[in-house]
């Protein structure tokens, strides 16, 4: 029997972690980008600037830091996102390196199914597991803020 290719895989589950993230970070960097200072545009606007120079040398980066801010809002929302994985992939947790084939898992997705069930030593270790992807989503947050307060004086 040949594999099917895309279809239950860790590609397919990646793909639809990028579809609702996307809107995420598109109306964050949206927003970010619409508090450029007017003058500032004016004033490039009036010295010759392009309308690309303007978006490159002035929009961008006034907006790093923003940018970088709703792009870790987006890893952080696909990091804890249960229901999406779930569906789209045969769970099985075991290492799997063909992405475009075959089975896979999240850790939330394992707690998701294994809760119900879980014997009091299980539920010791769905706890530790939950406990991982709290303290790897809390790394992830911090590094994002540091991130966002070292490039948020650019520019500006």
């Amino acid at each position: 029997v040949e594999p099917r290719i895309f279809t239950r895989s860790p590609f397919v589950a990646g793909v639809v972690l990028a579809i609702m993230i996307i809107p995420i970070i598109t109306s964050v960097s949206r927003e970010i980008f619409s508090q450029t200072p007017l003058d500032r545009i004016q004033a490039a606007y009036a010295l010759g600037a392009t309308r690309w120079n303007v978006i490159r040398t002035v929009a961008i980066p006034y907006s790093r830091g923003g940018i970088v801010g709703g792009m870790m809002l987006g890893l952080g929302r696909a990091m804890g996102e249960t229901v999406a994985v779930y569906t789209v992939l045969n769970i099985v947790y075991q290492i799997n390196w063909q992405v475009l084939f075959g089975a896979g898992g999240n850790v939330a997705s394992l707690i998701l199914l294994k809760f119900g069930e879980a014997q009091p030593y299980e539920i010791k270790a769905l706890m530790a597991a939950g406990l991982v992807l709290f303290l790897l989503t809390l790394f992830v947050n911090f590094v994002a803020d540091q991130i966002v307060a070292k490039s948020g004086g650019k520019g500006r």
